[in-house]
Parts: C-alpha cells; sequence; structure tokens
C-alpha cells in the first residue's frame, strides 16, 4: 500500500487547499490507540462523545483532527466537517487503498438468517479452493486468521482495515454480515460489494430505529449503494425484501422456496434426520455459470435453513462458483454455535439457539412442530434494555406459540446472574411478558437468574423431550451451564472470540 500524505487524505473529503505534505502513519477513532503520524476521527457515541478525546489524541501524537466543532486550543490542524462518521467512511477506504476493488465481497443483511448465510457461503468459497475471509457476528477471519469481534459488522476503520489485511492475505472471495446498525452509521459505504443479499424482513432492532420505516430504510439503504455491475439477490418469499432491493442498480437475482417463477427456486425437499435432501433449479440466464439444477444433503433442519442455503448458492452463483463446490460446500456444512444447535441427544433432546426477536421465534417453533416430539419444555431469556414494544412482540409471540405446542413448563428469565450491564432487563421490560403469558394455560415461571431457570428445565424434563434454550447473549454460556446442572456432556462447539453486541 502506498504511503498516505495529510493533502492526499484530505481530498477525500473534500479539502483540497491543504498543502501539507507529512505522512499519515494511522486513522483511528479512539484517542487511547493515537500514535505518533495518527489522524484521529473525534465520532460522538451514544454515550462517549469523541469531542472530549481531542486533547488527549494531539498530546499522543495526533497530527491532525477531523471532527464536527472546532476545540480551542489545540495545535494541530482541525477539519470540521457536518459528519465524522461518514467523513470517517471515506477516510478509511482511502487510507486503506480501497481494498473491497481487490475482492469479491458479498454483503448479507436481513433481521435473520445473516450469520447463517455467511457462513454456508464461507463452505461454498472453501469447497471451491478459494482463500476466504469473512466478518460478522462470531468473528471475524482473514485467510486462517480467526480474530474476535466487537459488533455484527465493525465501524468503517477497522472494516476497512481488515479488508486490506484480506487483499494483502491473498483472500479473493469474503463474505460479510450488514446489519442495519452498520448502514445507520456509515459502517460499510465507500465499500464495493460484488453481492449484495437480503435473507429476509420483520420487527427488530426498535431500540436503534424508531420505527419500522426507519428500519425498513437502513436496509433500503445497502441496496442503493450497490454497484451496477454487482447482483441483488432477493427474497421472493419476502414482499418486504422485494421492496427494499427494489430501486437497486444492481442485477437481480430472486430464491424462493415456493415459487417457481424465481431465478433459484427449491425443486424438490427430502426430509432425512435432522436436515434432508435439497434439490434447487437455476432458471436465470443472468449468472457466469449455468447448472441446470444442484442437488446436496443439507445437515440443518427447518424451512429458514433451507431458505440460507437458497441465498447462498445464489450468491456463490452470481460469484461464478460452479454446482460442484456449492453442492459439497452445503453438504459439508453443520451448522455454527447457537444456532438451533443440538447440544445434547440422549435422554432428551436439548436445543440451543440465539433467538430473539418474533421471527427467529417463528422458525425455531416451526422447526420443532416439524420434528412432533412428545414434549416441549422453553427457557427463554428477556431482551433487556432493549425497549417495551420489541419485548411485547416476543412475548406476544411466545404466547402464541405455546398456545400450540403447550409447553411442559415456559421458563423465564432476566439472566442476572450472566447479564452484562447491557443487557439488564428493566421492570418494564420484565412486566410485558408477565402480561402476555398471564392468561397462559401452561406451567409458566419467572426465574431472576439464567442458572435457575436451567436448573428447573433440567430437574422436569422427561425421556424423549426436547429442552429449547432461546435467547441472545446473555445465555451464550448455557451449553456449560446445562452440561454442569445435568451432570452431562454436551456437543456444543466453543464460543468463538466476542467482545460486544450489534
Amino acid at each position: 500500500m502506498k504511503q498516505m500524505t495529510l493533502d492526499k487524505l484530505l481530498r477525500t473529503i473534500d479539502f483540497p487547499g491543504v498543502s501539507s505534505q507529512l505522512p499519515v502513519l494511522d486513522l483511528t477513532n479512539d484517542s487511547r490507540l493515537v500514535k505518533p503520524g495518527a489522524v484521529f476521527v473525534a465520532v460522538p457515541g451514544y454515550k462517549v462523545d469523541g469531542h472530549r478525546y481531542i486533547p488527549a489524541a494531539v498530546k499522543a501524537g495526533a497530527i491532525a483532527v477531523v471532527a464536527q466543532r472546532h476545540t480551542p486550543g489545540i495545535s494541530v490542524p482541525q477539519f470540521i466537517v457536518n459528519n465524522t462518521r461518514q467523513a470517517q467512511a471515506k477516510l478509511a477506504a482511502e487510507f486503506y487503498g480501497n481494498p473491497s476493488r481487490k475482492l469479491k465481497l458479498a454483503g448479507i443483511t436481513g433481521t435473520n438468517g445473516k450469520t447463517t448465510s455467511t457462513f454456508m457461503l464461507e463452505a461454498i468459497f472453501q469447497a471451491a479452493g478459494l482463500h476466504t475471509g469473512l466478518i460478522g457476528t462470531l468473528y471475524n477471519k482473514v485467510k486462517d486468521i480467526i480474530l474476535p469481534t466487537a459488533n455484527t459488522t465493525p465501524d468503517s476503520i477497522l472494516c476497512q482495515r481488515l479488508l486490506r489485511d484480506m487483499a494483502d492475505a491473498g483472500v479473493t472471495h469474503a463474505s460479510m454480515e450488514v446489519s442495519s446498525h452498520a448502514m445507520v452509521m456509515y459502517r460499510v459505504d465507500f465499500t464495493k460489494f460484488s453481492v449484495g443479499a437480503i435473507t429476509n424482513f420483520s420487527p427488530d432492532h426498535l431500540d436503534l430505529h424508531q420505527s419500522m420505516a426507519e428500519y425498513r430504510a437502513a436496509k433500503k439503504r445497502f441496496f442503493d449503494m450497490l454497484p451496477a455491475d454487482g447482483f441483488a439477490v432477493v427474497n421472493l418469499d419476502d414482499p418486504s425484501c422485494q421492496g427494499i432491493a427494489g430501486d437497486t442498480g444492481a442485477r437481480r437475482l430472486s430464491y424462493s422456496l415456493a415459487n417457481p417463477i424465481a431465478d433459484i427456486f427449491l425443486a424438490d425437499y427430502q426430509p432425512r434426520d435432522s436436515g434432508g435432501v435439497v434439490t434447487i433449479k437455476v432458471n436465470t440466464l443472468d449468472i457466469p455459470v449455468q447448472p441446470g439444477q444442484i442437488t446436496f444433503t443439507l445437515r440443518l433442519p427447518g424451512r429458514h435453513n433451507l431458505a440460507n442455503a437458497l441465498l447462498a448458492a445464489t450468491a456463490a452463483l452470481a460469484l461464478g462458483i460452479d454446482a460442484a463446490a456449492i453442492s459439497a460446500g452445503l453438504g459439508k456444512y453443520q451448522g455454527i454455535f447457537r444456532r438451533f444447535e443440538v447440544i445434547y441427544n440422549d435422554k432428551y433432546k436439548v436445543i440451543d439457539d440465539a433467538a430473539h426477536n418474533p421471527s427467529n421465534m417463528d422458525a425455531v417453533f416451526r422447526a420443532i412442530m416439524a420434528e412432533n416430539p412428545p414434549g416441549v419444555s422453553v427457557v427463554y431469556a428477556i431482551r433487556g434494555s432493549r425497549g417495551v414494544h420489541i419485548n411485547q412482540a416476543i412475548a406476544s409471540t411466545l404466547a402464541n406459540w405455546a398456545k400450540k405446542i403447550k409447553p411442559q413448563h415456559l421458563i423465564i428469565t432476566n439472566c442476572t446472574d450472566t447479564a452484562s450491564p447491557l443487557d439488564t432487563v428493566l421492570p418494564q421490560e420484565e412486566e410485558v411478558f408477565r402480561s402476555e403469558l398471564a392468561g397462559l394455560d401452561a406451567d409458566v415461571h419467572f426465574k431472576d437468574t439464567l442458572r435457575q431457570a436451567v436448573s428447573l428445565a433440567v430437574e422436569s424434563m422427561d425421556p424423549g423431550e426436547t429442552l429449547l434454550l432461546l435467547g441472545a447473549h446473555p445465555m451464550d454460556e448455557v451449553a456449560c451451564l446445562f452440561s454442569e446442572l445435568a451432570g452431562v456432556k454436551t456437543t456444543t462447539r466453543p464460543r468463538p472470540p466476542r467482545f460486544g453486541s450489534h
């Protein structure tokens, strides 16, 4: 990568008159990471305003500051912009040499299924013998190096650095989760995606977005930024997805589980134990490879996983991956941490899933109903500090499913023993669960701690039944807790390195 000078970097954000030839050695928005020769970007965060740390950044050696307001008494140039998050995205892409242009990059957005779909696509890439990268909820990966993650989609500086590392390491194909947070915070602006795909769209993240219209606009913005020579992969079974991608300038490809007019659709499915044999038909000529159909064994149950597999196959076809690699990659894929993960299956079955919104829960319960177990018990962790609206929607969904499956026990927990301060359940959030579940003809319990909830479930399980452990980050260690309380070994995958949420 060529050395960056201050004048060249600042021209990116419309400061053409800067004459400084000082070399820029780093770009950061964290004053604790500033080293001599860095440019510091002051970002006003939700809890901490980066402008407070401008003096510390200058003291540590920053040669310039990009900010939204002037700070008196600073000895280095200050460049004032309207929005430092937007400016940061431009600066990061320029500083790291626009690395996405060197890659075949697939971005996957949607309410649910992003993580599974990116890992399915990664499996296809590896089956094709490609050097791969991955950015997402569980971890980031540069070729063979696994890196911890703090966000589903990293901020624009880290995102561009990861893409630069991939390009330098010889990575050719990468998959990335693109969250709605990423879009409203400009995390992937000035990133070139060869493919953009959407899984589905339903209520979520209403703590960040003030309405479903805002949430939808965040998803739509991703498709509006796709290049004309890229592909937009759209779920034809979800009308919202079609609207979100409707104005994209990219070439559209649709996939469907039921509609034979889709470019790629589910032609046949033969169920097997925990999965089945899948045949998909390719109708379009607007892709680099032209197989008539692709058959593979999917080792995961549930229609949601069928949809994820079709998305991954469609994205792979758009990138020119052949049918043999798609079949081999999806056939070898065995699932990931806390995505309908069977962690114990002996005296009874235990399934661990990070379900945390209504459509997540719909997918899990549909898959359970298809298995028709003799009895079901549920432990669910309330989504703390995410607001009343999303929790009421979750509680209502849980109540509706409880009426259908008639659980032996329905155990709700605040996870006071495992929740971080960011996940603390507020009294009003617990109250909506108590209110929505009050009229059920079911054995409903509320427990403060996850340990209490799992202990109660373990004590009451009968042979052949199924226990569902459902909830987001406070339950990430629930498999270990279940193993301890039940006195059995589990088959859970190791928890990936992770530092945060969103």
